[in-house]
């Protein structure tokens, strides 16, 4: 087995500490959410729901029209 062999499975290099001997300080910061955004997403949510009440009732073309409205407020999140 070579040395590249051994880099591409994760192992750490002859003289290189391991990943978990010097653990990460850094702490995960959330930043701040857009309210449009948040609107955006619940109404995604919304329409997701009301798709499978609409599919579990047997209104498969009502469930249609209301899961390609998702998709068109999903195209606001991206």
């Amino acid at each position: 087995m070579g040395l590249l062999s051994a880099v591409a499975r994760g192992r750490p290099r002859a003289g290189q500490p391991s990943p978990a001997a010097h653990p990460s300080t850094a702490t995960a910061r959330i930043g701040p959410v857009n309210l449009g955004r948040v609107a955006w997403l619940l109404t995604v949510l919304a329409c997701l729901v009301a798709v499978l009440i609409l599919l579990l009732e047997g209104y498969y073309g009502y469930a249609g029209v209301t899961f390609a409205v998702a998709l068109s407020a999903a195209i606001n999140l991206v």
